[in-house]
């Protein structure tokens, strides 16, 4: 996990704003280059999006999130499609930890 994303997400879950060069969080959303890839619900629930965007850096970005609230590195690309857990998702899908809800990410 890249120190950048390790900072951000950790002040994230401990609901404390941080910001380094390209990610930061206010403590209840992260944002990456302006766009805004993860959320506390609230009803406790951690929300994530790719924002529209497929890139490597969205994904270790959400992927360091989700390993510090699992230990598991879901997000992946397969034949140019965008991936989480096994299964194809829409970079405009949201996966919601706690329930595992997907929805579509607000543009």
């Amino acid at each position: 996990m890249r120190k950048e994303t390790k900072d951000v997400m950790s002040a994230f879950l401990e609901g404390k704003s941080c910001s380094r060069h390209r990610t930061r969080t206010d403590g209840r959303e992260v944002y990456l280059h302006g766009n805004l890839i993860a959320w506390r619900e609230d009803n406790g629930g951690i929300s994530m999006c790719l924002a529209g965007w497929g890139s490597v850096t969205t994904r270790e970005r959400l992927n360091g999130l989700c390993e510090l609230l699992t230990g598991k590195r879901p997000w992946h690309q397969k034949a140019h499609e965008q991936m989480f857990d096994g299964r194809e998702v829409g970079t405009r899908e949201v996966i919601t930890f706690h329930t595992l809800e997907v929805t579509a990410c607000a543009a």
